[in-house]
């Protein structure tokens, strides 16, 4: 089979234990070695230095664990998910475990590119505030016009609108006593958010990239725990944008994740 006639094998992954610490490109290379060991048939690029042709979801922040990684391998031959899903779980380490695979036909586009929104959710414990608390936050923050997060890197400090990201935004008692912030956002262009939803202009793009304003909800078919980082403040945008970005402790609270796909 031709480079260009690869079919294409997606595969549903948990990131859970000490896995979640592992970084993107850690995680990613764990997954590759496993492939390897697998024996699936897997298809490489042409040139001198051949490299395996992958695709994967949006990284997630250190700390968040997920029931939903996505990750898709080229293969040169046929393979069936159900034999696919069986080699992998046998070779890969403590943490990572296959939910379920299926073959594409070679046309189908890559996940990586399919993804279009996050969506969170923030399990956090009663001394970060009530229920009321955040239900008040969260209407705050969708009566904004524009709410401002002050995003530091090591080059520079800048500040970016989080709300027109946002698809919405909902607080909810949780069954654990504390309450679960859920968070539906954009990641891709901005203006796709609350601003379509309210009739209102498209903001121009954002200035921030997909993994940092997608820092702080979500899940698609991913559910991650781990850690959030609610500073007690129950100000919004700090849910929408902070809670999941793998600060704080462990009795902070928790972050369920996942992405959106338009199409999978």
């Amino acid at each position: 089979m031709s480079s260009g006639d690869s079919l294409r094998l997606r595969v549903q992954l948990t990131k859970e234990g000490t896995a979640r610490y592992l970084s993107h490109t850690e995680f990613q290379r764990n997954l590759m070695l496993a492939a390897r060991r697998a024996g699936l048939p897997l298809a490489y690029s042409e040139g001198h230095r051949p490299k395996m042709k992958i695709s994967l979801s949006p990284p997630l922040p250190i700390g968040v664990t997920s029931e939903g990684e996505l990750v898709d391998f080229a293969l040169d031959s046929y393979l069936s998910g159900a034999e696919a899903a069986k080699r992998l779980d046998e070779v890969l380490p403590p943490g990572i475990s296959v939910v379920n695979a299926r073959l594409l036909g070679a046309g189908s586009r890559p996940v990586g590119k399919l993804i279009d929104t996050a969506v969170y959710v923030a399990f956090l414990p009663g001394a970060a505030g009530g229920e009321g608390e955040w239900k008040n936050a969260v209407e705050q923050f969708l009566r904004s016009d524009t709410v401002e997060f002050e995003r530091v890197q090591p080059r520079r400090t800048r500040k970016v609108d989080l709300w027109p990201g946002v698809h919405s935004l909902e607080a909810s008692a949780d069954e654990g006593g504390g309450v679960a912030v859920r968070m539906v956002l954009d990641d891709a262009d901005a203006g796709h958010g609350l601003r379509q939803a309210a009739g209102r202009d498209a903001a121009p793009p954002r200035e921030c990239g997909p993994a940092a304003c997608r820092a702080g909800a979500g899940r698609r078919r991913q559910l991650a725990r781990g850690k959030g980082s609610p500073d007690g403040s129950v100000y919004a945008a700090r849910g929408a944008a902070a809670l999941a970005d793998g600060r704080g402790t462990e009795e902070a609270g928790c972050m369920t994740a996942s992405w959106g796909c338009s199409s999978l």
